[in-house]
C-alpha cells in the first residue's frame, strides 16, 4: 500500500522538509516506502509503517548541543555513550516530540522511533521493522543495503532482518562509542528469531 494512503503522510513530509536536509527527507520516505511495502508481512499495519518510517529521523539533523539540551529539557535519562555521541539521541527525542507536539499515542510507533538505531532486546514488531527499513532502503548507498533489500525479497523478511542487525554490528564495531544496546539487541534477534522458526 503507497505512503499517501496513510491519513497523515502529507503532513508528516511537509514537516521533514521544515526541518530536515533533502538528503534525510528522501531516506525517511524511502525508508516509510520500503517498510509499507512489507508491513504486512512483519506484523504491523500501514499507518504504523508510514507514521514510524517519515518520522523516526525527525531530529537526526540536530547538532550535539541542541540535542543535549533538548534531551535535558523534556527529562531524557542519557547513557554515557548518548553524551559522548549526542547523535544516538535523535530516535528518543523524535519519540518524545512525536508524543508531545504531533499526538502520536501509538506506544509501538514512539518505541520503533525511540530505538530505530541501536535496537533493543524485546523490541516490538514496528520497532524490527522500522530497525530493516532505516537499513535498507533504496537511497542507502552501501552495498549492504542492496543486499539487505535482494535477502528481503528472495528469503523473506526475517533473514533480511538479522542480515541487517549483523552488517549494522560489524558497523559499530569499527567506531569508537559503541552502544552495547546493538550488541545486546544482535544477540536478542538471533535468540528471539531462532525461537519462532
Amino acid at each position: 500500500m503507497p505512503i499517501v494512503d496513510s491519513p497523515r503522510a502529507k503532513e508528516f513530509v511537509r514537516l521533514l522538509r521544515q526541518r530536515l536536509s533533502e538528503q534525510t527527507v528522501s531516506h525517511s520516505i524511502f525508508a516509510a516506502a520500503l517498510m509499507a511495502s512489507f508491513a504486512d508481512e512483519a506484523g504491523i499495519t500501514n499507518d504504523q509503517a508510514v507514521t514510524a518510517g517519515l518520522l523516526h529521523d525527525l531530529y537526526k539533523d540536530a547538532d550535539d548541543a541542541s540535542a543535549l539540551a533538548t534531551a535535558e529539557k523534556w527529562g531524557i535519562v542519557l547513557t554515557e555513550t548518548q553524551r559522548s555521541n549526542p547523535g544516538l539521541l535523535h530516535g528518543a527525542l523524535a519519540a518524545e516530540e512525536c508524543r508531545r507536539d504531533l499526538g502520536i499515542t501509538d506506544p509501538a510507533v514512539l518505541e520503533a522511533i525511540e530505538w530505530h538505531t541501536t535496537g533493543k532486546p524485546g523490541l516490538g514488531p514496528v520497532g524490527l521493522a522500522l530497525y530493516l527499513a532505516d537499513f535498507a532502503e533504496p537511497s542507502r548507498r552501501h552495498p549492504a543495503a542492496a543486499e539487505a533489500r535482494e535477502i528481503l525479497r528472495q528469503e523473506g523478511y526475517r533473514k533480511a532482518l538479522l542480515y541487517a542487525s549483523g552488517k549494522k554490528l560489524e558497523h559499530v564495531n569499527s567506531k569508537r562509542d559503541i552502544d552495547p544496546t546493538t550488541l545486546e539487541f544482535h544477540r536478542w534477534l538471533i535468540e528471539f528469531l531462532g525461537s519462532n522458526d
